[in-house]
């Protein structure tokens, strides 16, 4: 219970945090089973709060569900964990991507590195940022 109350963790990354700490294999599949139960570890939950706060820092969907994904969410959960925050915010990668450079004052190759840091396309960053010809 002490290692969810510091923040909220994938059943994935506690399943790993159990392990490092030197727990059974039957003792982690019952304190698994237990939280769950109880409420207090939802994968669901977790990614949509998760999804929900890279947005607002101005990642990409992709980046975002990769980043759940890293973190041991089932891809399924966290497409859409993804989507559903995307639709709750408004949040459209276009839109973002442009805010960031604006927001930053960020031009050229310094805003397409940028965008590139955060998870946007190729294609998006094209759109985006205009670049200088190789002429």
């Amino acid at each position: 219970m002490r290692l969810l109350k510091s923040r909220a963790k994938s059943r994935a990354r506690l399943e790993q945090a159990l392990e490092a700490r030197g727990f059974s294999a039957a003792e982690i599949s019952e304190a698994l089973r237990r939280v769950t139960e109880l409420g207090y570890l939802d994968d669901g939950r977790y990614s949509e709060a998760k999804a929900a706060s890279e947005l607002k820092t101005g990642r990409s969907l992709d980046n975002v569900r990769r980043r759940l994904e890293a973190e041991g969410v089932d891809e399924d959960v966290a497409a859409d964990a993804v989507s559903r925050a995307a639709q709750e915010s408004g949040h459209d990668d276009l839109s973002a991507a442009k805010a960031l450079v604006q927001k930053r004052k960020l031009t050229g190759v310094r805003a397409a590195r940028f965008l590139a840091s955060r998870g946007f396309s190729y294609e998006l960053i094209e759109r985006v940022v205009r670049l200088p010809s190789d002429e």
